[in-house]
């Protein structure tokens, strides 16, 4: 185990929120970043993501009927902004299901992924997917017009850092689009009534975004032009699991439509663009 100082602004001063499974959650006093400390080491972690997406069940099948929408969603911003084609890097990518659904679209894709079994069997599929994190990126500047990442920056031990190498090698002008949960306001609110829960999912997820937290982390690497919205919704292959994502989903974009864009807490997606230099 290790301990860690906020990643947006260093400061070791935090209030605790709750434990789950046998982890502490914090706050940061300062800047209000959710985060798991002290948390496992590097090696420890590498090794819980071995088996990460056969976890409760899942196939590859659940995982591309769970993420259909979100793709969905991405695919369309996607093909709106770069009608002509583009270079696109899924980071996280899984048994890269977006990365077939973009070259089903004529786009040029690839991915990577730090789950061994999910990169084989992508790789099986004739798709250009690696064996990586996106802390080991090794494209070179400018490299790709857009680069995705659906629900992985939650599990990086140094999320800033990530996101700067990921802006390292997107071209000017280039796209990041995000996806994160953000739990806090859920737990806060169940844990008024005593409800016990575990939608942190630590130690696999440690960080949790607000929509402020998460504007800062991406303007502190650089990226401008940011928007959040609640975006598409998961569809669980567990009907009841379903309904909840389906309903809250419903009730998110209810309220940011109607209260001046508040956003409460659901996943949010965000989209960020790389600066022209100079700018």
């Amino acid at each position: 185990m290790e301990s860690t100082n906020c990643n947006i602004c260093a400061s070791g001063d935090t209030m605790p929120i709750v434990c789950q499974n046998g982890y502490d959650i914090v706050q940061c006093v300062r800047c209000g970043l959710v985060y798991v400390n002290p948390r496992p080491a590097r090696d420890a972690l590498l090794k819980l993501y071995n088996g990460y997406h056969r976890r409760g069940g899942r196939d590859a099948r659940s995982w591309a009927v769970l993420m259909r929408l979100v793709y969905n969603e991405c695919a369309g911003v996607l093909m709106k902004t770069f009608p002509h084609g583009a270079d696109v890097l899924d980071v996280g990518c899984g048994y890269g299901h977006f990365v077939s659904m973009l070259k089903g679209l004529g786009l040029r894709a690839s991915g990577i992924d730090p789950s061994p079994g999910a990169v084989s069997a992508a790789r099986q599929n004739g798709l250009d997917v690696h064996l990586s994190t996106v802390e080991d990126l090794s494209y070179e500047e400018n490299s790709f017009d857009a680069i995705t990442m659906f629900y992985v920056l939650e599990h990086l031990r140094d999320p800033l850092s990530a996101l700067r190498r990921v802006f390292h090698v997107l071209k000017p002008n280039g796209l990041l689009i995000l996806r994160v949960p953000h739990t806090t306001p859920i737990v806060r609110a169940l844990s008024a009534f005593n409800i016990k829960n575990n939608l942190y999912d630590a130690p696999f997820h440690l960080y949790d975004f607000s929509p402020e937290t998460l504007r800062q982390i991406l303007n502190l690497a650089g990226f401008t032009f940011v928007t959040i919205t609640p975006g598409a919704p998961t569809v669980p292959h567990i009907f009841a699991e379903r309904a909840v994502s389906l309903g809250a989903s419903g009730l998110a974009w209810l309220l940011y439509k109607t209260s001046g864009r508040l956003l409460g807490g659901v996943s949010k997606s965000a989209i960020a663009v790389k600066p022209t230099e100079g700018r």
